[in-house]
């Protein structure tokens, strides 16, 4: 075979190796969009096939990206409730049929409507759906936090308190991967989590890992220093649902030590990330880093915030990233920007410094060591890749699904 020029010359670039870990990082992302194209065609296959009115099929899980403005703009406008786009804004949410009662119903949708107009509300759907990030995560993989955590987070994130997670810079034990620390505990050390104590507090002595064994393939192709039991929450946090997070008494074993682990570091200062609370950032400056935003939902906040019927202008606690990604509150954006055409600033906005990138696997673990689950269209399974019940086997299952061995 023929070297080039270059290969003759020396200045051929090398072949990368590709290391376990980052061949499971290789296999999660791949393993996720296929999530992500179930997901998608799970939701079009629950929409119905036609409409008797010429309108679209639209249900309350249809991504807002898949929707038309021009018939959006039609069912909207139509003033009939049994459009599929208004029945999917009165079935977003619970209290969303009575919201919508209130505000006038039906004629109230085709009046806002109106008065926006075709054009405009085609252009801020269309802005909307084309912020959206292609491969970005679903909705199961964002921070599912809620407007009451802010003061859990900045705890998590910060040296002393009630909870300090392990950032960087000195790991406990030398051990970055959470699962991996947390198996190499002793069985004393690990009893102490489960009763809800952290070894090396009150007593003296720190917490240290048992001699290492032979690494399973699964702990060195998804060696992460987030942890994640399936949907949340971890293990040994209580189901908090929407209401206040979990308090330091109501936590035992994986959720604990993964709270504490940055107090048993030998470093009281390494680590931390600035959260600025209540903070106020313009809707236009915005940035979404979910990939699926619902249809319903969003035009079910954006009437109410044109009617009067709800201020969006108070994020409620949501997450942004010091860039003005969005962390969670997606639907309050898009909500606010098709409701106003950007032109609103919010208050109530908890501020993460940081990248996207970085903070959502992150705050995703946080949220569910403090009680809180994950949010989306449930799957069979939704396992964690780097749960503490992940096997070998499961590698296995995954890599024969990627490679399309498995017909589900």
């Amino acid at each position: 075979m023929k070297k080039t020029l270059a290969e003759a010359l020396g200045l051929a670039p090398r072949a990368k190796k590709l290391s376990p870990k980052g061949l499971g990082k290789l296999i999660l992302e791949e393993y996720h969009s296929v999530l992500l194209e179930k997901e998608e065609k799970d939701e079009k296959a629950k929409a119905p096939s036609e409409n008797p009115d010429g309108f679209k099929a639209v249900n309350k899980l249809t991504n807002i990206k898949d929707l038309e403005g021009g018939d959006a703009y039609r069912q909207l406008a139509s003033g009939d409730e049994s459009a599929p786009l208004i029945q999917a804004m009165m079935t977003a949410t619970g209290w969303a049929s009575g919201a919508v009662g209130k505000a006038g119903g039906a004629p109230a949708i085709k009046k806002w409507a109106e008065e926006v107009g075709e054009a405009e509300l085609k252009n801020r759907i269309g802005h909307v759906s084309g912020k959206l990030p292609s491969g970005a995560p679903a909705k199961q993989d964002m921070p599912a936090l809620e407007g009451g955590d802010a003061e859990s987070v900045v705890d998590a994130l910060s040296p002393g308190g009630n909870f300090t997670i392990d950032l960087g810079g000195d790991y406990a034990s030398g051990k970055e991967d959470f699962d991996v620390w947390y198996k190499g505990l002793s069985d004393e050390e690990r009893s102490a989590f489960e009763a809800g104590n952290v070894p090396g507090q009150g007593d003296g002595e720190k917490a240290e890992t048992k001699k290492e064994g032979v690494m399973s393939l699964a702990d060195a192709l998804f060696e992460d220093k987030w942890p994640r039991d399936g949907m949340g929450p971890l293990k040994g946090a209580p189901a908090k649902g929407e209401g206040a997070p979990a308090s330091r008494q109501e936590l035992t074993a994986r959720a604990l030590a993964f709270l504490t682990k940055g107090q048993l570091d030998g470093n009281l200062t390494d680590d931390s990330i600035e959260v600025k609370v209540k903070g106020t950032i313009a809707n236009s400056k915005m940035i979404p880093t979910q990939s699926n935003i619902l249809a319903g939902k969003s035009l079910l906040f954006a009437f109410l915030q044109a009617v009067g019927a709800s201020d969006l202008a108070d994020m409620g606690g949501a997450f942004v990233t010091s860039g003005g990604e969005i962390l969670d509150g997606h639907h309050r954006w898009s909500g606010a920007y098709i409701g106003t055409g950007g032109g609103l600033t919010h208050s109530n906005v908890n501020i993460v410094s940081g990248d996207a990138d970085e903070l959502i696997p992150m705050l995703v673990s946080v949220g569910n060591a403090i009680g809180r689950s994950q949010k989306g269209v449930e799957e069979p399974k939704k396992e964690s890749a780097r749960s503490s019940a992940t096997s070998d086997n499961l590698v296995m299952e995954r890599w024969t699904k990627l490679a399309g061995l498995l017909n589900d």
